[in-house]
């Protein structure tokens, strides 16, 4: 016959108390691993304008995305450093948008404010989600509205061929930092007279007002909250731990 071997009761206590510590933790990791930077966590470079140049734009070029070819059609050089306060993933099970079209190349949308909005802090009292190709926002204040500039946030459609600018962009968060170079770009598929265009200025708004922008450099200049977004699968693994050693023993 099988015995189920028993855990002295001062060290499954112990087990119990590292359980509820771990459960903590998991709760703070959930709670703050969006809270926005602090006043004095920004870097200098995210107060600067976007730079956006007519010259050394190459010629339209094709690349290739899980089995599709695409031409990119550049338009103007662009540099951008900001703060992400939203972003999509064009791969999420809940985009039926890419999938339909086929757009592959289109890895992530990242929703970027800068300079004033950064200067203000109007930012921390307004509601900022994205969906497919679109970033939204809300705020109640009449205050908070009047204070919030909007040439001073851009959606971002991130498109590149690079497997490891991809995994980089894809691994962006709200809160962070970061920067990015490349091209204001045109795309569609080879050989389609469909072409997803961009925006040229900051100042407009609405569904036209995104810029489309093919990556050729991108940092993650500074990571939000990089200790408690550690915490939560550390957590877990304490917590799924725990509970194992509880049942088995």
């Amino acid at each position: 016959m099988w015995a189920q071997k028993q855990i002295p009761p001062s060290q499954r206590e112990f087990v119990k108390v590292i359980l509820l510590a771990g459960l903590v933790l998991l709760f703070l990791g959930i709670i703050l691993r969006n809270r926005w930077p602090g006043e004095g966590e920004f870097g200098p470079e995210v107060f600067q304008e976007p730079v956006q140049e007519p010259g050394d734009v190459p010629a339209p070029f094709d690349v290739a995305q899980k089995g599709f070819t695409y031409t990119v059609y550049p338009q103007f050089g662009y540099e951008l450093w900001g703060m992400v306060v939203s972003s999509h993933y064009a791969g999420s099970f809940l985009d039926y948008a890419h999938e339909m079209w086929k757009d592959y190349l289109n890895i992530k949308d990242l929703c970027i404010i800068w300079g004033k909005n950064l200067e203000t802090g109007a930012f921390r009292e307004i509601k900022f989600w994205s969906r497919d190709f679109t970033c939204f926002y809300s705020w109640s204040s009449p205050e908070t509205g009047r204070q919030f500039s909007q040439s001073h946030i851009s959606n971002n459609h991130l498109i590149t061929e690079d497997a490891l600018l991809r995994k980089v962009i894809k691994s962006v968060k709200r809160g962070d930092q970061v920067h990015l170079r490349g091209w204001l770009a045109k795309y569609g598929h080879k050989g389609s007279k469909m072409v997803r265009g961009t925006s040229t200025t900051r100042k407009d708004t609405g569904g036209q007002a995104c810029e489309t922008v093919y990556v050729t450099e991108f940092e993650v200049l500074k990571k939000a909250n990089a200790g408690w977004r550690t915490a939560i699968p550390v957590s877990l693994l304490i917590v799924g731990s725990c509970l194992l050693l509880l049942f088995l023993f």
